[in-house]
């Protein structure tokens, strides 16, 4: 069946390409479906920290990891996968919302996080021109700059911490009374006179020159307007897990996928890599998103060859 493959990843973000090119090294006929390629990766205007590029950005990067992913022999499919169902025979189909329809022995979950946004005028128009969800990828561009962190939990918190060593002052903006984040971090963040905290305020609106961004508009007992360089929209991140729940994927209480050290879930064939799982990380990071994918397809591999299903493309390759 030209539809039946042996692994299909549903995502293109880092951890789904990087699943594909080693799906492509392990010869398995896959395919990767998304909307679109990179995920939350196309928000990183500067990515300073991956290794083997000094400064490249998300679309960049992007493009050279979906290119890989082709060079290799894999394809990209551009949709929305709306459901997933399992039959008897233990294959899984998948149906896209342009009504496309595959089938697969085995399944890598790779949808990430899509951030939570303010959803206040200016976000859309400033972000990657001064608004940023990832405080850990820009940090070492903001030397002596002035910054805003924007929630109260600990990828708040810890995201001024790790600003306040380039940056020239970071505020914590949080609507709440007290900071929610471990006590490790609170303990840096009241030693660290770079770092201040406004409490019991809103973000009414980013404002900025049409070019970048120039400061923000606080509502706390009256409206000001705070001038900064940068601002990290810190308050959390969904899981793309709707798909799964009617299959019972277990999950934590967050919402994410729970997968033990083979990233394998509950469920026999599906697997899952990158922002969605939960799996003891408080980092999400390119780089590890790119070891999970990578994790992933050598475990759905394994998985493969222990169900003794004949792998479709380069069986011949491969000693049963």
């Amino acid at each position: 069946m030209d539809n039946l493959y042996d692994l299909i990843i549903v995502g293109a973000g880092p951890a789904g390409l990087t699943a594909s090119i080693y799906a492509s090294c392990f010869h398995l006929k896959h395919i990767v479906i998304s909307t679109t390629l990179g995920g939350q990766l196309l928000f990183a205007p500067h990515i300073l920290n991956y290794p083997g590029y000094i400064n490249i950005n998300g679309k960049e990067l992007t493009e050279k990891m979906a290119g890989q992913v082709r060079e290799r022999g894999g394809k990209i499919v551009t949709g929305s996968v709306t459901n997933i169902s399992s039959s008897k025979t233990g294959r899984f189909k998948l149906e896209t919302n342009d009504r496309q329809k595959f089938q697969a022995k085995a399944i890598i979950l790779a949808t990430g996080t899509e951030r939570r946004k303010l959803n206040i005028p200016g976000e859309v128009e400033y972000t990657a021109k001064g608004v940023h969800y990832c405080a850990t990828c820009e940090q070492f561009d903001y030397e002596g700059k002035i910054c805003a962190v924007f929630g109260g939990a600990n990828s708040a918190v810890q995201a001024a911490v790790e600003l306040a060593q380039a940056a020239g002052k970071v505020y914590i903006i949080y609507r709440g009374s007290q900071l929610r984040g471990d006590p490790i971090w609170l303990i840096q963040i009241e030693k660290n006179p770079k770092i201040e905290v406004i409490y019991a305020t809103e973000v009414l609106e980013i404002k900025g020159d049409g070019e970048k961004l120039t400061g923000v508009v606080l509502k706390s007992t009256g409206e000001k307007l705070l001038s900064v360089d940068k601002v990290f929209i810190e308050i959390g991140g969904v899981p793309g897990t709707a798909l799964v729940i009617p299959l019972g994927v277990a999950m934590d209480k967050g919402g994410y996928i729970k997968v033990d050290d083979k990233l394998a879930t509950n469920i026999p064939g599906i697997f899952a890599a990158g922002d969605l799982v939960s799996y003891g990380l408080s980092i999400e990071q390119i780089s590890t998103a790119v070891g999970l994918g990578a994790r992933a397809a050598a475990s759905a591999f394994a998985y493969l060859k222990e169900e003794k299903a004949p792998i479709l493309w380069g069986q011949s390759l491969i000693k049963r």
